[in-house]
């Protein structure tokens, strides 16, 4: 009986430790500066790209804009040819992945509607894992950034889409995969001519909970750390989860009324 009590208290603590995710509304959010994907058509680097966001699921990536790939879809992904939802139920697929208008260079955010915002935001509370190449900043992809990723100013992002500075390298292959990356799959890439079209800033990503995949070309913000790629939230940020203070202090008073009652009860 005893061994039983102590397995059902582990089971508790297990349960009762979930943390909660520390982008506020979800799963997993990827920030790519890069078009090797949609523009570069690098192969290798799109299957371990598509690869990271279906996170071990069956169900496909759901493929924005339009523009064709170099991996054919039987590898694990549908191509929508524009960037509405109208004819796609969310909920078969794990993940989306929002080309660059024509594959290179800018954002696509003013491509998506705002009713089909808040639907990829809700599927994102639910579950889904997105990815938007080329992010570059701006408050106006409304539902589907947590609110502190949007009000980022200008000066922490470098590149040449949309709101960026302009200050960085803008276009480069200097860039180096991070041990992270390396361990979830990714190899460094030969050089496409251009991988990175925007560089992030690391430190106030880093603040937010976001996980650096790519060591940014280390001229861009002056040689201040830098990432092309960045993720946050669940397995594939790579420790982007953290609990809410007010969740500590709940879990650590019942934590405290549970283990009395079990040394009382062993104690019978």
């Amino acid at each position: 009986m005893r061994s039983i009590k102590l397995m059902t208290l582990a089971a508790l603590l297990a349960v009762g430790t979930a943390p909660l995710l520390a982008d506020g509304i979800g799963n997993n959010i990827v920030l790519e500066g890069s078009d090797a994907t949609a523009f570069h058509e690098d192969a290798a680097y799109t299957a371990q790209l598509f690869t990271y966001l279906r996170a071990g699921s069956s169900l496909p990536v759901l493929v924005l804009g339009g523009v064709g790939l170099a991996i054919a879809p039987s590898t694990g992904y549908v191509l929508a040819p524009g960037y509405s939802l109208a004819a796609y139920n969310l909920a078969n697929f794990s993940a989306v992945y929002i080309e660059s208008v024509g594959g290179c260079c800018t954002q696509a955010d003013h491509s998506i509607s705002s009713g089909d915002q808040a639907k990829i935001a809700a599927a994102e509370a639910a579950g889904l894992n997105i990815s938007i190449e080329n992010y570059g900043g701006g408050p106006s992809w409304g539902a589907i950034l947590p609110a502190a990723v949007d009000a980022l100013p200008s000066s922490d992002f470098a590149g040449i889409t949309d709101f960026g500075t302009g200050s960085g390298s803008g276009c480069t292959d200097a860039e180096v995969f991070t041990p992270f990356a390396i361990s979830v799959g990714f190899t460094q890439p030969p050089a496409l001519g251009c991988y990175e079209h925007q560089e992030y800033l690391l430190a106030p990503f880093t603040a937010l909970g976001f996980n650096s995949l790519v060591t940014a070309d280390p001229t861009s913000f002056g040689g201040a750390p830098a990432s092309g790629l960045l993720a946050i939230g669940g397995v594939l940020g790579g420790g982007g989860v953290t609990p809410e203070p007010s969740t500590l202090v709940l879990l650590g008073t019942g934590l405290t009324g549970l283990a009395g009652l079990v040394r009382r009860r062993l104690a019978r």
